[in-house]
């Protein structure tokens, strides 16, 4: 299992436009990647970052992340960059509630 913690920085007056994009276009092609499993997004209050946690099955679709996402390329021109990308392990601390009938 291969976790990916992704942190894009947002132009906020742009808000609207890059999370239209993000969920557009960003996320239905890294649910595409080979190894896939789950993601989630997390937005700041002040919409100019977003947090991403990526779950894949294994390592294959790294490569195709990184160049996608550049990260550490800090582009004005553009309305959101990756600021970076590493990898991180669960440590498994969080827990689940019961459901209870």
């Amino acid at each position: 299992m291969t976790m990916l913690l992704a942190t894009l920085v947002l132009v906020p007056d742009r808000s609207d436009e890059v999370l239209a994009r993000l969920r557009g276009e960003v996320a239905p092609w890294l649910r595409r990647l080979p190894g896939f499993v789950t993601s989630r997004w997390l937005l700041a209050a002040d919409h100019d970052r977003c947090t991403v946690l990526v779950e894949l099955a294994g390592a294959d679709a790294v490569p195709a992340l990184e160049a996608a996402l550049r990260p550490g390329a800090h582009d004005t021109a553009r309305s959101w960059w990756c600021e970076r990308l590493e990898a991180v392990e669960d440590l498994g601390l969080a827990t689940r509630p019961s459901i209870r009938l």
